[in-house]
């Protein structure tokens, strides 16, 4: 079993994530400026909602996604197609009074010379965008058959916000 179509082992995959976890933990805490995160691979949360960690921030607890990439494409990627009931595109596009969602999304990539390029979404803010595609019909301009995902880049059609996107030396 793969987790998507890049070839990855299942449990492969989850085993780089929690080792990739750890090693960019202070810079998830930094950049979410929480107390405490911690996994929740593989556990209802993770399995319903997306939420592969949560986060305490100010006393409370917030659902993250989380994405490790060995490459820089600036750019991130939704799994599933949207006629999948587990799209990641209705996880984010649900509003949060019909279920538990992730409040933000992390991307970080590895680039060259010891650089990371990290990219934090605000889910609510980027369901606005997401729900304006599927409703004027676009979303399908991002689906990437070869990744079986969608295919965002870090920069948005004016008006739209929910996106930050820096490169800094590890």
């Amino acid at each position: 079993m793969s987790r998507g179509n890049n070839n990855l082992k299942y449990e492969t995959g989850f085993q780089i994530e929690a080792e990739k976890f750890t090693e960019y933990k202070p810079i998830l805490l930094d950049t979410l400026q929480a107390e405490d995160i911690e996994l929740t691979t593989r556990g209802m949360l993770d399995k319903v909602t997306g939420c592969d960690a949560t986060a305490l921030i100010d006393g409370l607890v917030y659902g993250v996604s989380l994405r490790f990439r060995s490459s820089d494409y600036n750019s991130f990627t939704l799994n599933r197609h949207i006629t999948d009931p587990y799209s990641e595109v209705h996880k984010w596009i649900k509003p949060h009074n019909t279920n538990l969602k992730p409040i933000y999304y992390i991307q970080i990539n590895q680039r060259y010379h010891n650089e990371l390029r990290l990219i934090r979404v605000n889910i609510e803010a980027y369901s606005v965008f997401l729900q304006h595609l599927v409703k004027t019909d676009s979303l399908e301009m991002y689906w990437e058959n070869k990744l079986l995902a969608y295919e965002f880049p870090t920069m948005l059609p004016n008006g739209y916000k929910g996106i930050f996107t820096e490169v800094f030396t590890q």
